[in-house]
């Protein structure tokens, strides 16, 4: 859906992973996209265009353009009469009216998998990711998206939080909703003789690992600092970054900028760059799941993160410290310095982490999906 350029490109890359784990398993059928950057598409992006342009002349903030109806009923117009007699899975939080309006007379029947509603995402990102989308684009957003719950077959959340959200919020009934955990976005054969380092110090330093594009909304800035203060202290202790990175830090004595790496294209490469650090580290402070946890759980390697969103199962499931997701620099110095300090406690949570690596598997997410869709 929306914009994405290539299907690996979709839900930050969860969508093509899913579909691949699902087919291999014999689980799914297949996985499509309805949009492309040509052909009808650029249709798609003169109509989008058209309505930026009456948000501006409105004095209206101008992004959110695949919220709409205007996008969602022309794209599953086109493309929806190919999709009879099939059962869809969507993980976008809106079909849209046309869908809806054709969908029982071509027997296709409609789920959706999703990691938060656009409540949870609007309100929880709003300093960060949506900063630039209208309360009116939001509020037509989430008309949209309660009628289509209403209309779906079932709803599956991948967190607690989305499933009581979806009954406070919107008003879905218990049983319409089940609750599956996503999986990591790194392909299964890529993985398997794959793994996270030991914990060998005084040899070798203690190596942290932090993975995202919004440094800001996944705590970056006071994770360098809890390095900074545990260096200061003279402990061993370095950190490794990979995404996206404030030029502030980016010449911070311990922390080594690794920039972006392709997980499609450099596959090998981005399992390298984690599967050397010792414990991954996600500090958000809104955070609808948090996949690179999962990243670092599937190569057994043991995880930090805060106590937000759907963070939270993946977090209660072992391999891991939860924390607040106010918690300050300071605070998280004391508790990384403690797991650096107590070899038995980090051999623990590694192991645990190492027991997990299948469940954090697109594959496990195939087989719970199989189970609780008809």
């Amino acid at each position: 859906m929306a914009y994405a350029q290539t299907l690996e490109g979709s839900f930050s890359g969860s969508t093509y992973h899913l579909a691949c784990a699902g087919m291999a398993a014999g689980k799914l059928e297949g996985t499509f996209s309805l949009y492309s950057a040509s052909g009808s598409g650029r249709l798609v992006q003169a109509r989008g265009a058209g309505w930026k342009l009456r948000r501006l002349l409105l004095a209206q903030k101008s992004h959110g353009f695949k919220f709409t109806s205007e996008y969602l009923n022309p794209v599953w117009s086109r493309y929806i009469e190919s999709l009879a007699g099939t059962t869809l899975i969507n993980n976008f939080q809106l079909y849209g009216g046309e869908f809806f309006k054709r969908r029982r007379k071509l027997d296709i029947s409609a789920y959706f998998y999703i990691d938060g509603t656009l409540a949870e995402y609007f309100e929880s990102y709003s300093e960060f990711d949506v900063a630039n989308i209208d309360a009116s684009t939001m509020a037509e957003a989430m008309k949209l998206e309660t009628e289509g719950y209403q209309e779906a077959d079932g709803i599956v959340a991948m967190s607690r939080r989305t499933a009581l959200n979806l009954q406070e919020r919107y008003g879905i009934a218990p049983d319409k909703i089940s609750i599956v955990p996503p999986g990591a976005n790194l392909p299964d054969e890529a993985v398997e003789s794959a793994q996270g380092r030991a914990f060998l110090p005084p040899d070798e330093e203690f190596v942290l690992g932090f993975v995202g594009l919004y440094p800001l909304r996944k705590g970056l800035d006071r994770l360098a600092r809890a390095v900074q203060i545990l260096r200061g202290k003279g402990l061993r202790i370095r950190l490794r970054v990979i995404g996206n990175c404030p030029a502030d830090l980016k010449a911070m004595e311990g922390l080594d900028y690794l920039g972006l790496i392709n997980k499609k294209s450099d596959t090998a490469a981005f399992i390298e760059a984690i599967s050397g650090v010792h414990m991954g580290c996600l500090l958000s402070r809104a955070e609808l799941t948090g996949i690179a946890m999962l990243e670092f759980l599937r190569l057994g390697i043991p995880v930090v993160g805060t106590d937000v969103g759907g963070a939270t199962d993946i977090l209660e499931g072992g391999g891991s410290v939860m924390v607040s997701p106010d918690i300050s620099a300071e605070e998280l110095a004391e508790g990384l310095q403690e797991v650096y300090e107590n070899h038995a406690l980090y051999e623990k949570l590694r192991g645990e982490a190492v027991s997990r690596r299948r469940w954090a598997s697109w594959t496990r997410v195939a087989e719970d999906l199989d189970g609780v869709l008809p």
